[in-house]
């Protein structure tokens, strides 16, 4: 491509609506463009690094035997599968369509059409396509777009030994996948009732939270990481409660600066809705309450924290709550064991209650580990300090076992004329992500590193002077020839000044860049490589293989 009539854009300040340096730098550089919240378009220079993440992908998928197809994107709308990001819309029959956050359920009838014994498996098959979700945190940029690209692939097997062998192939896949694109993983368990793992790469900005044990090999989405923790046992004398008035306090904080108390001292009191039931949680006053694992113990996704308007219509004071006297069932996270003479809501506003005694005061129906691992829980493993680290989730894997082909009915016979349910895996790599990740780990303060196999092009050929007949006639051949011999090559011969150029090619991220000006006439150009500040003198005579070489020792 040519720069002078090529569709180029180049921003000289960063965008001022993005918070995410690595949207930022793309957005600077020409790569995408924001429509609106949540909606990029990928312009020509960004769509061409992504259809080289898709030819790294589609290589791997190729080389374990997995298919390809292409699915549509919607499907008939049912309220069972109502989920609160799904889009949903009526066609011109007034029809309700939904555009899919997953095609899992095309996948499987696809698989339908084929499976009749156990003969007709094993086969993974794989799209390359978009997805859609009205997603609630836009600030992260391409990390959580609205339509966004994804790998999406499943694999069929008549047996769990299968699907073991199914899913080793397919990780080690990914791990190949995200070594090409230049991205170091930790992979994490992410237990969801599957046996389940996330690649994850480490980032400051990064939309996910990871634990990682300092000591072992345990890594866990924070999530799902089982809370551990190391509690004294010591004689107490357990205190007779009173109720006392706290002016002014509304919340934990304020609470512990008024009665001049460690937070852990605290009760955290919070109301939940479990399909439709009000039940009661309670946690130390530091910890989080973790919703996936409350779905997880009452086997459910519908808990929801209710609004406080909602609680207030029910003549409950928000900030106020507390166990005594609930007539509703209450369940504890683990740590209330160890509590004595705590404080906690009266359910009466600006009272609390002190020297409460959980067992004593008030029942606890349930005790389980409710709460989010935080900087006090331990590795669950080896009961070491563990740290918490921000990720960019770049790929997802599950075994699904037979989970979803009960949903769907699939079935087959096996070598004993007997119905079997297939059992599934499910692998996922998400584009933009990747996109947003490698930026986020390879740029300096002049713009992008692109990995030589990721970067739009590979070669950049800067004139300095487009005037001077001789400079752009060889540059014209250089970048001719070079194209010929399959090296993407773009050619900068626009009239600006030499200043603009390079600093359009460094932030767009080029690896090598040949600059041919006043040495020509001694028989030189110069060549440098955007992960290294020094420049080379090169005879003309010797660039072609010169490129080639730097091209296969490139390294960021």
């Amino acid at each position: 491509m040519k720069l002078s009539n090529g569709f180029f854009i180049t921003r000289r300040e960063n965008p001022k609506d993005e918070s995410i340096l690595a949207t930022k730098l793309l957005i600077k550089s020409g790569m995408v463009i924001k429509n609106t919240n949540g909606v990029y378009s990928y312009l020509p220079m960004g769509l061409r690094v992504l259809k080289n993440i898709k030819n790294i992908i589609r290589k791997e998928m190729d080389n374990i035997n997995a298919e390809e197809v292409l699915m549509p994107v919607m499907s008939k709308y049912s309220e069972s599968d109502f989920l609160t990001e799904e889009f949903n819309f009526l066609d011109r029959d007034n029809n309700r369509l939904k555009l899919f956050s997953s095609a899992r359920e095309l996948f499987s009838y696809l698989a339908s059409f084929k499976v009749r014994s156990y003969k007709d498996l094993h086969f993974t098959l794989y799209q390359i396509n978009h997805n859609f979700r009205d997603e609630e945190h836009v600030e992260y940029g391409l990390v959580r777009k609205k339509e966004f690209y994804t790998l999406e692939s499943y694999s069929f097997d008549s047996d769990e030994g299968g699907l073991d062998v199914s899913y080793d192939k397919m990780f080690l896949a990914f791990k190949k996948i995200f070594s090409k694109l230049g991205l170091d993983t930790l992979v994490v368990r992410s237990s969801e009732g599957l046996l389940s793992e996330e690649f994850q790469v480490i980032s400051k900005e990064g939309d996910n939270k990871v634990v990682k044990c300092t000591r072992c090999s345990y890594a866990c989405n924070i999530e799902d990481a089982t809370t551990s923790t190391i509690t004294t046992v010591k004689e107490v004398v357990q205190k007779n409660k009173e109720i006392i008035k706290t002016p002014g306090v509304k919340t934990i904080r304020d609470l512990s600066e008024y009665l001049d108390i460690f937070p852990s001292r605290i009760l955290k009191t919070i109301v939940i809705k479990v399909d439709n039931k009000y039940k009661m949680a309670l946690l130390k006053g530091e910890s989080e309450l973790n919703i996936k694992k409350l779905k997880l113990l009452f086997k459910t996704n519908n808990v929801v924290i209710p609004t406080t308007y909602e609680l207030e219509k029910m003549g409950i004071h928000t900030g106020y709550v507390g166990p005594i006297d609930a007539e509703i069932e209450i369940i504890a996270d683990n740590e209330v064991k160890s509590m004595f003479n705590a404080v906690c809501g009266s359910n009466k506003k600006g009272y609390y209650y002190i020297n409460v005694n959980p067992g004593v005061d008030f029942k606890v129906n349930r005790y389980a580990d409710v709460k989010l691992f935080d900087s006090n829980s331990l590795c669950p493993r080896c009961k070491s300090k563990a740290e918490i680290l921000k990720g960019i989730e770049v790929g997802h894997i599950f075994k699904l076992e037979t989970n979803y082909s009960k949903e769907y009915n699939l079935k087959y016979t096996d070598e004993i004329n007997e119905e079997q349910y297939v059992h599934m895996g499910s692998y996922g790599i998400g584009l933009d992500r990747c996109v947003d990740a490698i930026v986020e780990k390879h740029h300096d303060d002049k713009g992008i590193i692109w990995p030589v196999d990721i970067a739009p092009y590979k070669v950049a050929i800067v004139i300095l002077n487009i005037d001077d007949s001789e400079s752009f006639k060889y540059a014209k051949k250089l970048y001719e020839k070079l194209n010929d011999l399959g090296v993407d090559t773009i050619l900068d011969d626009r009239k600006e000044s030499v200043g603009v150029k390079f600093n359009d090619i460094d932030l767009i991220g080029i690896p090598i860049r040949i600059t041919v000006g006043r040495k020509l006439e001694s028989g030189y150009v110069e060549l440098k490589l955007r992960n290294n500040e020094k420049s080379t003198d090169i005879k003309i005579d010797v660039i072609l293989s010169k490129v080639l070489e730097e091209i296969n020792n490139y390294v960021i």
